[in-house]
């Protein structure tokens, strides 16, 4: 059972291999090896030559010897059959040359090169992140996050070289610079919405008295770490340059910084963006709009800078501005940021070479056992009275 179904296999692959001979386009087809193909061919064909000039029996003569009764002269049927196994043998040494000679079918791909471009993508979480966001009972954090988990989405596939940030008083990078879609997003959604100090008067349970404005980001969003609360963009933005500087590729032209906050600071930054525009780092700021009745209860009249000031410096250092005051302003906002950041591409021709020398190979191989059955066969008749 098992020699047979060895023989059923031997049998299919041949099959297959005859079709695949049959379906090769032959107009297509190329040989890398011709000349070695040639010089093999007249080789045997001078081998071929000499054998008939000086290869005959010296023993014999033509018209030598008795003469041979009609009843023994060999029939034309049996002369065509005598001459078979060379035929066979002479097609089986065409094929070899074929196979000798490397034939193949070209073939073109075109492969698209998207050019990378750099990213640094910084998200406020801050305390006043979990204050709610006009009205929509949702915090700042939890609509922007969800923004932000969109754009990564519009970008997939750009070949985007990324690095992922989150600062309150410290910034804190979450993820070295990456190009890997699912995995930076996977980080992304991993982000706590809001970092603060567990004794923050806005949290819940440290507000029995309702006297300030409750934080009400989802609790298992909001990570607890003494200290922390503040919105230090300055401090922030001096650590994404120092890490832009040491880790960001040379060879990358185009580099991005993208900025999510409510900005609810005290400290100018117009001397970082001076020195993210001296590198040429295109810079993306969504002001998320904070809850005012918020900010005024948790600065106590401290002077905050304002978003028209605020845009100012922006865009003097080369950035955008993006007011966003809904889920829909966010939504046209990371939209228009994917455009300018669309990367150009490059399409690459490749040309390959499809090397085909064994269909010819096998079908030599197959006339070459014909010949071989055919001799048998001629050795048969000769031997026979």
């Amino acid at each position: 059972m098992n020699m047979a179904s060895n023989i059923s296999l031997v049998f299919e692959l041949i099959k297959s291999g005859l079709k695949s001979f049959q379906n090769t386009n032959f107009d297509l087809v190329r040989f890398e090896s011709l000349g070695l193909a040639v010089g093999a061919g007249l080789f045997f064909l001078l081998l071929l030559v000499i054998k008939l000039m000086w290869g005959r029996n010296r023993f014999s003569q033509v018209g030598s010897g008795h003469s041979i009764p009609e009843k023994y002269h060999v029939g034309k049927m049996t002369k065509l059959i005598l001459l078979m196994p060379k035929f066979f043998l002479a097609v089986a040494a065409l094929f070899l040359l074929l196979s000798i000679a490397n034939p193949y079918l070209p073939k073109s791909s075109i492969e698209k090169l998207i050019e990378s471009r750099e990213r640094i993508d910084l998200v406020d979480v801050s305390a006043s992140k979990g204050w709610e966001f006009e009205s929509t009972g949702k915090s700042a954090a939890e609509i922007g996050r969800k923004g932000f988990l969109k754009f990564l989405k519009m970008r997939n596939g750009q070949n985007d070289r990324t690095s992922l940030w989150r600062f309150s008083k410290a910034p804190i990078r979450l993820q070295d610079f990456i190009i890997d879609d699912e995995i930076y997003a996977m980080q992304a959604e991993d982000m706590p919405y809001v970092v603060t100090d567990p004794i923050n008067s806005f949290l819940p349970e440290n507000d029995l008295g309702k006297q300030f404005l409750d934080i009400i980001a989802p609790r298992d969003r909001i990570q607890m770490v003494s200290g922390e609360g503040t919105t230090d963009l300055a401090r922030a933005l001096d650590a994404v340059i120092e890490y832009s500087d040491r880790k960001g590729d040379k060879r990358i032209k185009q580099k991005a910084l993208l900025i999510e906050t409510d900005a609810a600071i005290d400290a100018d930054v117009s001397k970082q963006l001076q020195e993210l525009r001296k590198r040429r780092i295109n810079i993306y700021f969504l002001y998320i709009k904070p809850n005012m009745i918020g900010e005024m209860q948790g600065n106590k009249g401290k002077k905050l800078m304002n978003s028209v000031e605020l845009r100012q410096q922006v865009e003097q250092g080369g950035g955008k501005f993006y007011d966003v005051l809904s889920e829909k302003s966010l939504g046209r906002a990371y939209r228009d940021i994917n455009k300018l950041e669309k990367a150009p591409t490059h399409l690459v021709r490749h040309a390959l070479k499809i090397f085909i020398y064994q269909r010819p190979l096998l079908v030599g191989f197959i006339f070459l056992l014909i010949a071989i059955g055919f001799g048998v066969l001629v050795g048969i008749i000769e031997e026979s009275p």
